[in-house]
Parts: C-alpha cells; sequence; structure tokens
C-alpha cells in the first residue's frame, strides 16, 4: 500500500453553508462508507406504473469533464414531459425552483484542500399543457457556483436519473412525475506511480408539482 493510500482526509458536505456530513478516513475508508450508505439508504416512496405517459428526455448526462463544470445545454438538461407532447414549447405557466446550494468538499491531513465543488440543481416545474392534464417539468439542470480542483486531484461528474423511481404521483387524469436524481462526482488523483479514486453521490427528488429535494 502507497504512503498516499494510508494518508487520512476529511471530506464535509453543507447545505446553503451549514456544515450537515463530515467523513475522515483514508481515501479507501471512505469509499467503502459510502458504499455502504448507497446499500442501506431506505426504499424511494413510488407512485403509480407510469406506463408509457411518462417520457424523460435523457436518463445520463455529463456535468463535470476534467474540472471544467459544463455549461447549461441541451447536453446537460433533461426534461420530465407526457407522451403525448414532448415539445416543452406546448407547455405553458411553468414555475422556476432551486434545489439547496450544495457544497462538497476534500481536504487532506494537513487542512489543504484538495477539491471543492458547489452546486445546486434547477430548472422549471409545475408546467400545464393546454391539451390534458398533469404537472409537467420542462427543464432540469445542474448550475455551479464553483468547480476547482488541485493538483493532482481530476473532478468529474454526471448525473444519472434512476429509472427504477421514475413514477407518477398523481392521477392517470393528472399525472404528476416524479424521479429521483443521482448527481454523482468522481475524483482522481495521481500520487507517483498510483492512481486514487473517490466518488460521492448526492441524491435528490424532483416531482411535477412540488420541486425538488436533497434526500443524500
Amino acid at each position: 500500500m502507497s504512503q498516499e493510500q494510508n494518508q487520512e482526509f476529511k471530506e464535509t458536505v453543507f447545505l446553503n453553508e451549514e456544515k450537515i456530513s463530515v467523513r475522515k478516513g483514508t481515501l479507501e475508508q471512505l469509499n467503502f462508507e459510502e458504499e455502504q450508505c448507497l446499500a442501506a439508504k431506505p426504499p424511494m416512496l413510488k407512485g403509480s406504473k407510469v406506463d408509457d405517459a411518462i417520457k424523460v428526455s435523457k436518463f445520463v448526462w455529463d456535468i463535470i469533464k476534467d474540472s471544467k463544470a459544463e455549461a447549461v445545454t441541451s447536453a446537460t438538461t433533461t426534461r420530465v414531459l407526457s407522451s403525448e407532447d414532448s415539445d416543452w414549447k406546448n407547455y405553458e405557466h411553468a414555475k422556476n425552483f432551486e434545489s439547496d446550494k450544495v457544497t462538497y468538499k476534500l481536504d487532506n491531513f494537513a487542512g489543504v484542500n484538495c477539491y471543492t465543488v458547489k452546486f445546486k440543481v434547477a430548472g422549471t416545474y409545475r408546467a400545464v399543457n393546454p391539451d390534458f392534464g398533469g404537472k409537467w417539468i420542462p427543464n432540469i439542470h445542474i448550475t455551479f457556483f464553483e468547480c476547482h480542483a488541485n493538483f493532482p486531484w481530476k473532478i468529474n461528474g454526471s448525473v444519472v436519473i434512476d429509472d427504477k423511481f421514475v413514477s407518477n404521483m398523481g392521477s392517470k387524469k393528472d399525472p404528476v412525475p416524479q424521479l429521483v436524481l443521482n448527481v454523482k462526482i468522481k475524483t482522481d488523483a495521481k500520487f507517483a506511480f498510483n492512481w486514487e479514486s473517490h466518488e460521492r453521490t448526492f441524491e435528490f427528488t424532483m416531482n411535477g408539482q412540488d420541486g425538488v429535494k436533497l434526500i443524500k
């Protein structure tokens, strides 16, 4: 085992600048704790089976590449609309939403910052279509306040929609889509001849009526 693998790190998460989580340990220990936490998560509330009534435009998109946060484009955005009409421009009266701001950082044993990421989930929801019922989500994206990695660290990130939890929390006549967004932030560093990696997942529920909420 390399000297770097024996080093301890401190992983800290803030929500709207308030500290909500601290983990300490080697990268191996932090990765193991994250795997245990994901495996032990409680089952999400699921609504009725959606069949083909609800259409999610994209299940995976990249939000960070080589420590650079991606600008909000069609490649970093998804929509949750009715299968009866997939054109977001036909949906009206949408409201803006945004999650609490998440700050995620890792410091080494000497207190030197390895990387810091600050972001929130944002977009529009409660949109209606004049031809049928429901509350729809024309736009979901990630907004970054900071994405910084000190040498030799590198950050990459993606958002994955867990299709097991795409569900209808409303009625068949008036659907209210709900899904789970997994924001995955993966970091890598090369120390001498050894590559070290760490991954952290932030889970959000996104609901057409109620908006977005961090659940982990």
